[in-house]
């Protein structure tokens, strides 16, 4: 039999309040480039909580179920779930392409892909493309708290919107929903980059929007809209605050050649109702029918995803190291009290990040 570990789990789609603490099977070590974690913290994403509810697992469970089969390990059932996308930790031993890079010992920030096992245990197995090593400035619990996040972001701004240094003083991008986390970091990001950037946020996040140097905008104003306006000849405009399809609504305020990047596509949601062949098509359907009134103006709507990418998580570290990213963290959990964690997650309006933290043995 091997080790355990304590993991907090879901065993069905009935949202965080079903999570329990339970002694699983502690990760070990499948290929040459994957790398054993001890986590010290971890943070809790929106997705989580989606997760939680089921979002997601026609897709998410059909490739944990190929993964599974091509790599001979057993996590093929979408139960025990384990939530949890990024960490902060201590290697503990790594497979033989991963430990020149990552020795035993060497602290850590990673990111866990939606369709495997998550962060919230004690130890966790990733590849080494989905680490790098810890910047050396903030604590365990700050750097737990950016991974997921800030690689959303940078998805957004660079994978799919062509953000790039080259480019970037040249930049005007609004940011939608910028007090949320993805929202707050790519702002972050553009300004570290010189870009312009339009923030928008509700009024209890104006001090912070204002600190990265951006325009605030209280989307609560009676003169929202106007100032809006006023402002538009954007190259970019990021959609985190949830607008979906309806975020081509904003392609009027985009200069010749721009483009609408919207988090909250809703491909995984289509798959969920429709089954995988027809949820994709009709995701499809939607994405060309968003693009359709600004053929002729070059602008595009796109869809941004999460993806792991050394470089942003280089990129994320050091702006930690050297203060241009201060992630905003409303409450911090050690992990006995984790199940409380993910009931103030779902209860309260949380204005910042929620981390795990305190992961040894208590």
């Amino acid at each position: 039999m091997g080790h355990l570990t304590r993991q907090c789990v879901v065993n069905a789609y009935k949202g965080l309040k079903s999570a329990e603490i339970i002694q699983g099977k502690s990760p070990v070590l499948r290929c040459p480039r994957q790398v054993l974690i001890q986590v010290h913290s971890a943070s809790l994403n929106p997705l989580d909580a989606r997760m939680a509810e089921g979002y997601g697992h026609t897709v998410l469970n059909s490739l944990r179920q190929t993964k599974s089969t091509l790599m001979g390990d057993d996590l093929k059932s979408a139960f025990p779930l384990i939530l949890g996308r990024d960490f902060s930790g201590t290697v503990i031993d790594a497979g033989p392409s991963a430990l020149s890079k990552f020795e035993r010992g060497t602290e850590v920030i990673g990111v866990t892909l939606p369709s495997e096992m998550g962060s919230h245990q004690e130890t966790i197995t990733v590849d080494m493309s989905c680490v790098v090593k810890k910047p050396k400035k903030v604590d365990h619990s700050v750097a737990a708290s950016v991974p997921y996040a800030g690689l959303s972001a940078w998805a957004a701004l660079f994978t799919t919107g062509g953000f790039s240094k080259e480019n970037s003083s040249r930049q005007r991008i609004l940011v939608l929903g910028a007090s949320g986390g993805v929202g707050n970091i790519a702002a972050q990001i553009a300004r570290a980059y010189s870009a312009e950037v339009i923030a928008v946020g509700g009024p209890d996040s104006e001090k912070a929007l204002k600190a990265t140097g951006a325009i605030y905008l209280n989307y609560k104003d009676e003169n929202y809209a106007k100032d809006l306006i006023s402002l538009s000849g954007f190259d970019m405009i990021i959609d985190c605050a949830g607008f979906g399809s309806k975020a081509s609504d904003f392609v009027s305020l985009l200069r010749t050649g721009g483009c609408v990047v919207s988090m909250d596509s809703p491909l995984l949601n289509n798959t969920d109702k429709q089954g995988l062949l027809l949820g994709s098509v009709s995701s499809l359907a939607e994405l060309l029918s968003s693009n359709i009134n600004s053929v002729g103006t070059g602008n595009t709507v796109r869809w941004a995803y999460f993806a792991p990418s050394e470089q942003g998580l280089c990129t994320l570290r050091d702006m930690l190291d050297d203060g241009s990213l201060i992630p905003n963290i409303d409450r911090t959990f050690s992990f006995s009290e984790i199940l409380k964690a993910y009931t103030y997650f779902t209860e309260e309006k949380t204005k910042g990040k929620v981390v795990i933290s305190s992961w040894s043995r208590e």
